[in-house]
């Protein structure tokens, strides 16, 4: 199988990305690691995605539940609002 202008754009970005890497004294076998552990963090959140539909499905509810105008910041503080559970159990809550 030859490889595709994907495959090649990836080659050519992962051996700057090394290169770079190399440069700025990090070891070759270090600059491997590095590379594989992005690749491997970037496969594992591609995989946590959720599809555009139950993406859209979400901003729908929560459009549908959106306070009233009349409701205050202490409220939406005491609601937990401005605080949403992390999406990854583990993982820090946002700001």
């Amino acid at each position: 199988m030859d490889p595709t202008e994907g495959h090649k754009r990836f080659a050519a970005d992962a051996r700057a990305m090394h290169t770079a890497l190399v440069a700025e004294g990090f070891t070759d076998d270090q600059a491997v690691t590095l590379l594989c552990q992005l690749i491997a963090n970037d496969q594992a959140a591609n995989r946590r995605r959720p599809d555009p539909a139950a993406r859209s499905r979400m901003v729908e509810k929560l459009l549908a539940e959106k306070p009233s105008a009349a409701r205050s910041p202490a409220d939406d503080r005491a609601a937990d609002l401005w605080n949403p559970p992390a999406p990854d159990l583990g993982a820090p809550a946002h700001d």
